[in-house]
């Protein structure tokens, strides 16, 4: 970091953080204090419970620093565009299943439908109305996500396998809920153990208002377009979420746990094993089980209070047919069917191939048994398909 905060406990180095954010943006007001909470508690967790090596004290920093100044920049974007605030979301859908289980995939193929938008690198890192896309080059905060991603890519070229990103391909919301220190993703890159018990009760109502805000001004440009937005965050408080988009159509994928525990698990370990001092595979998949299963159970409790808002989307049939599955999703939300983005859609499928992708419970102190025995309620209610 520039200003000496790899020096200083993470605690300390708060206002170094602030004060580098805002010579980066060249802004000054970071908005509503909120965000100050969770910024605390993660840092403080960081001291406290983790334990990293120097390239994982180098990563935290700089997501740290990535949420200060997008927010600096959404703050000075929502103040220059006051209007955005009172646009209507026109029913987004929102993919919200278990990690490993299509979501990624289904993403991008409805963002390949000319009349839906998704939610771009770039611009989750800094949030401002999407410019056309001639302009994005020569834009320093599309300039600077893309030089984040080549520095990613090269400290961990096995995640491109797994889980691909790109400055202007479409990615996960987190990237917005970032802004306010209220995410999954934190704890799934360090051992921040008091952060989780932090995180697993807060309130995210505050949180997911702003994400609101922020999709709108976004796509203030683009406001005929249906919003696709994918998160496995958003299993966590899904009430919070509806408060904030209650026309929502919530896209729930599944797939047996069996093997999107451990590919998670695995997808969790790439970045681990160079942000840790000590990588324990065993410590991690348990906590990454526990994890899991807490956010399903609180989406499963609104599916079966409210099943009207939820359309159930199978990875076998993401992976077999996915063009009827998103013909599915299109039926229940009463889109209509439509040959260009049908052919969009298509491209993109006989183009992007599947990524193979290693994995076994067992390297995780797992099982495949004790797995869908600790997610056999789920199992049972989703009607999930089991894998052999």
């Amino acid at each position: 970091m520039e200003i000496g905060t790899q020096e200083l406990p993470f605690a300390a180095a708060e206002e170094r953080l602030h004060e580098q954010a805002r010579a980066m943006t060249g802004l000054a007001d970071f908005g509503d204090s909120e965000y100050l909470e969770g910024l605390r508690h993660w840092l403080r967790s960081l001291d406290v419970d983790a334990e990293l090596s120097a390239a994982g004290r180098r990563m935290v920093l700089g997501m740290t620093l990535t949420a200060l100044a997008g927010r600096l920049e959404s703050e000075a974007s929502l103040a220059a565009h006051p209007q955005v605030r009172r646009a209507r979301l026109e029913r987004p859908f929102v993919i919200l299943g278990l990690p490993r289980t299509g979501t990624t995939v289904l993403h991008r193929m409805l963002c390949r439908d000319p009349r839906n938008q998704g939610l771009e690198l770039w611009l989750g890192h800094s949030p401002q109305p999407r410019p056309s896309r001639a302009t994005w080059d020569d834009t320093s905060a599309y300039q600077r996500c893309q030089k984040l991603q080549e520095v990613a890519q090269q400290l961990t070229p096995a995640m491109a396998q797994i889980h691909a990103m790109a400055a202007d391909a479409p990615d996960e919301c987190w990237n917005l809920l970032r802004q306010s220190f209220r995410t999954v993703t934190f704890e799934c890159s360090a051992g921040v153990s008091g952060y989780a018990r932090w995180w697993s009760t807060c309130d995210m109502r505050k949180a997911y208002a702003r994400f609101t805000d922020n999709l709108r001004l976004i796509g203030a440009n683009d406001r005929h377009r249906r919003w696709v937005l994918k998160d496995p965050s958003h299993l966590f408080a899904p009430e919070a979420l509806l408060e904030a988009v209650p026309e929502a159509l919530l896209v729930m994928t599944h797939r047996d746990p069996a093997k999107s525990i451990p590919s998670v698990c695995s997808l969790t370990a790439t970045a681990r094993r160079q942000n840790d001092r000590v990588f324990d595979a065993a410590v991690l998949g348990a906590e990454q089980n526990a994890l899991w299963i807490r956010g399903l159970e609180r989406t499963l409790a609104l599916r079966k209070r409210e099943p009207e808002r939820f359309v159930d989307i199978h990875f076998d049939a993401i992976r077999e047919d996915p063009l009827a599955a998103i013909r599915e999703i299109y039926a229940r939300a009463g889109v209509a069917e439509d040959a260009a983005a049908e052919a969009a859609i298509r491209e993109f499928v006989e183009t992007h191939p599947t990524q193979a992708h290693h994995y076994t419970a067992e390297e995780y102190g797992l099982s495949p048994a004790s797995i869908r025995e600790r997610y056999a309620s789920y199992i049972e209610q989703a009607g999930v398909r089991l894998e052999d």
